[in-house]
């Protein structure tokens, strides 16, 4: 985990305050990421989709597993590809980044509704 956390360090624009703070409670949802992306790699897909390897991730923790399912946010999804990347220099590319808004930690909310 600390080799994770130093990739993050060395590259603080691409992941969000969240992100580093969730993920060393959640290797095992990195762990499983990364296995399953190496599945999908070793089976000659040069390019995939992170989005379909965190659902199926999801869908096989609601049928296996027994006592609790795992929460993998949103928010966190976005930094796991980019994450393997970095861990795996040799296969960057896999995946497809879209822009992502870091999320601001000092909102505040207007006597109109409107979030700042």
């Amino acid at each position: 985990m600390d080799h994770l956390l130093q990739l993050i360090a060395e590259n603080p624009g691409q992941f969000s305050d969240d992100f580093i703070e969730w993920l060393p409670q959640n290797a095992h949802v990195w762990n499983a990421f990364v296995s399953e992306a190496l599945k999908v790699r070793a089976r000659g897909r040069t390019h995939y989709s992170s989005y379909t390897i965190v659902e199926f991730l999801r869908h096989h923790s609601a049928v296996e597993e027994v006592g609790g399912m795992w929460k993998i946010n949103n928010n966190h999804r976005p930094y796991l590809p980019r994450l393997f990347d970095l861990r795996f220099p040799e296969m960057a590319g896999m995946f497809e980044y879209r822009t992502v808004t870091k999320p601001r930690r000092n909102r505040f909310e207007d006597d109109n509704g409107f979030i700042y």
